[in-house]
């Protein structure tokens, strides 16, 4: 399997889901005239009403498309959220591997490859384990990392914890759902101080690609759920582009194990 080439596109991913970065995608939804005293909130404390909204609510679905160096990325998903953390059913559509769909659980994740990048038609899921011991389960791994870090909502809404301040801008309707347009310019370096180590070095490639600050935008709706985000950033590989859009909060999402028929073990194969 092409695991070395898979990493480095979820890695690009995971930069443009991941980093929170966010900017308006440019429909006019939520544009504002510039106020001497804009409504503000601390980024920590806006951070904690959000995620304890979605903990609340419990489950919803994801999708998002990225564009840059000339390549688009995809993906979708289906999460379930806890106190601890989440479980998913994602998949992510790249030039290099085509499309990718994982099983993202607490202690054990499932990736499932086309059959022509290694895994049989008929037995298409990999197991990889918290802690693999084979070489292609270490392999693997780093895929699966990214993969929860580019889904994971606390990575991506994470850096309202190193935002000072997050200025609300004004209302706006995402697809027909009331929403205010939250804005806050984050300093890089103190977001990669702060910092989970699951994403801390992607933040420190974007230092060292010369991005300072970034300018981080977020809907939120009356209920205090997130319900949109964009990002434009900058990098030394040209400028990358993400939007994505939560849905169906609160709705009833399966994400189950596969069949143990249709299932390799990476602890139990060699390679």
């Amino acid at each position: 399997m092409r695991t070395r080439t898979a990493a480095a596109v979820i890695a690009a991913v995971a930069l443009l889901t991941g980093c929170g970065a966010l900017a308006d995608p440019g429909d006019g939804d939520g544009a504002a005239a510039t106020r001497p005293r804009p409504v503000t909130t601390p980024g920590p404390e806006l951070f904690t009403d959000v995620t304890d909204r979605m903990v609340e609510e419990g489950t919803a679905t994801f999708t998002f498309s990225g564009v840059g160096g000339g390549e688009t990325v995809s993906g979708q998903g289906a999460m379930r959220f806890a106190a601890e953390g989440f479980d998913a059913d994602v998949e992510l559509t790249m030039p290099d591997t085509g499309r990718v769909r994982a099983l993202l659980l607490p202690a054990e994740s499932y990736v499932a490859l086309p059959a022509a990048k290694g895994l049989p038609r008929g037995k298409p899921w990999l197991r990889v384990p918290a802690t693999p011991r084979t070489a292609l389960g270490k392999a693997m791994r780093p895929v699966v990392d990214q993969m929860r870090g580019s889904f994971d909502p606390a990575q991506g809404l994470g850096l309202l914890q190193s935002a000072r301040r997050v200025e609300e801008v004004g209302p706006a309707t995402v697809e027909g759902v009331p929403t205010t347009r939250h804005h806050a310019e984050v300093d890089l370096r103190r977001a990669t101080r702060l910092a989970d180590p699951m994403v801390r070095g992607q933040y420190q490639s974007m230092l060292d690609a010369g991005v300072r600050t970034l300018e981080f935008d977020v809907w939120v709706d009356t209920s205090g759920l997130p319900r949109r985000f964009s990002a434009d950033i900058p990098t030394t590989a040209g400028l990358f582009s993400v939007t994505g859009i939560y849905r169906d909060w609160g709705k009833n999402l399966r994400i189950e194990r596969p069949a143990k028929k249709q299932v390799y073990d990476a602890n139990e194969l060699k390679g």
